[in-house]
């Protein structure tokens, strides 16, 4: 019995000091100083709680959000950051003179949402409560999901303009906008399309599936659109020759390989910046490795992605949750990452190729709020960031909020 005792002493004293060079090797998160940001609640009679990648600055200032409002109506609203004030601008059902409930319904302005050269505001809506499994959706049934639609609102007419269903009985998600070429670009959901919308003509054309699901899709100064696809791909539609391509991706640098959730063009559009989901590093991605060739049946060339520097805190000791990204006025990479609860703001030099922990997210003057589940982000002139964080329960409503000149440049 004595020796089973000192056993269980020594096995206790083992684990408390085991313990103890854990907290020293990972730290207090009390020694992660906070940043504060301002939270403005998105009014609750026009969601349920929810919203995604919707949010961008407008010509006029205003910061325009699309918000999910399940097995109901969308709505796309914006905010005046001098009054703060709320204005509903599209409800999509009763632009649409739909009905439908559930997953029929026309619930979600998913997309990210797109502001062309005159200022003009795009935005397209998305099915709702998804059923992955058996995707009822599907099929011809007249009294299914009619497909999401395209909009577009002139601020200075406040007219608003249904375009139309871009794929029949399908949600539209992605986003990117080609200002000189008049060509807004989409991805539909669940079948994973490549959709083209001309500006100038109202012509839709579906280039056929690209294979992945991305949340965010960019464009490069040549009108080149990227996309992650298959596993291991990323995608990338060429306007010149009207094509799209599959391109290997090729990793350097320390780490494995992670497909992509949030993707950045970087200022000088040469690279993309990107973000997983869990993933360890921030990738760049760089445009100019870009090879063709026929010698993979599987594919139509590779591109190079570097695993440039991690994605967490040090202190955290592991990545976690980065859903949204954004690029600063400073060309800099601004990101939140969710650690364990914890929301992390992050930001990536590309020119020290380094990330930096900002602080812990705090809200001003409510500090037992906790901004865990951050869906989109868009900067302002000024350098002024927004992000978008959708309810997380009693301790966070739907809500964008505000860091004051986070990425002015210096």
């Amino acid at each position: 019995m004595k020796k089973f005792m000192k056993h269980i002493l020594r096995t206790l004293s083992i684990l408390a000091i085991l313990s103890i060079t854990v907290y020293v090797c990972f730290g207090d998160t009390n020694e992660v100083k906070p940043i504060y940001c301002e939270m403005f609640p998105v009014p609750f009679m026009f969601h349920n709680g929810s919203g995604y990648t919707a949010i961008e600055v407008g010509h006029d200032g205003y910061i325009y959000v699309g918000t999910a409002n399940y097995g109901s109506s969308a709505h796309l609203v914006r905010f005046n950051p001098k009054t703060y004030e709320w204005e509903d601008i599209i409800d999509a059902h009763k632009v649409t003179r739909e009905s439908g409930k559930g997953l029929d319904s026309q619930s979600k302005f998913h997309a990210k949402i797109l502001v062309d050269g005159k200022g003009i505001i795009w935005a397209a809506t998305k099915q709702g409560n998804e059923n992955f499994i058996e995707r009822p959706e599907f099929g011809e049934n007249l009294t299914g999901y009619p497909g999401g639609h395209l909009f577009s609102f002139d601020p200075k007419t406040r007219i608003v303009i249904d375009h139309g269903i871009l794929r029949k009985q399908e949600g539209i998600m992605g986003g990117s906008i080609d200002k000189k070429r008049g060509k807004i670009y989409y991805w539909s959901d669940p079948k994973q399309h490549f959709l083209i919308y001309d500006i100038k003509t109202g012509q839709f054309r579906d280039l056929g599936s690209i294979g992945g699901s991305p949340r965010y899709t960019v464009i490069d100064k040549k009108g080149n659109v990227f996309g992650t696809g298959r596993p291991g791909i990323l995608w990338m539609y060429d306007p010149e020759a009207d094509r799209l391509y599959d391109l290997a991706v090729r990793v350097k640098g320390p780490g494995q390989y992670k497909d992509p959730y949030a993707m950045i063009i970087s200022k000088d559009g040469t690279k993309i910046f990107a973000v997983a989901i869990g993933g360890e590093y921030v990738m760049e991605f760089e445009l100019s490795s870009i090879s063709f060739h026929d010698k993979d049946p599987d594919t139509d060339g590779s591109i190079i992605c570097w695993n440039v520097a991690k994605s967490y805190p040090e202190i955290a000791g592991k990545p976690g949750d980065q859903h949204a990204a954004v690029l600063g006025k400073d060309g800099c990479l601004y990101y939140p990452n969710v650690i364990d609860k914890i929301p992390y703001l992050m930001k990536y030099d590309p020119r020290k190729k380094k990330t930096e922990c900002l602080g812990i997210i705090k809200i001003k003057n409510n500090p037992e709020l906790n901004p865990l589940h951050a869906q989109g982000a868009c900067t302002t002139d000024d350098g002024t960031i927004y992000m978008k964080f959708i309810s997380a329960g009693r301790l966070m409503p739907y809500s964008i909020v505000r860091f004051n000149r986070l990425s002015a440049p210096k």
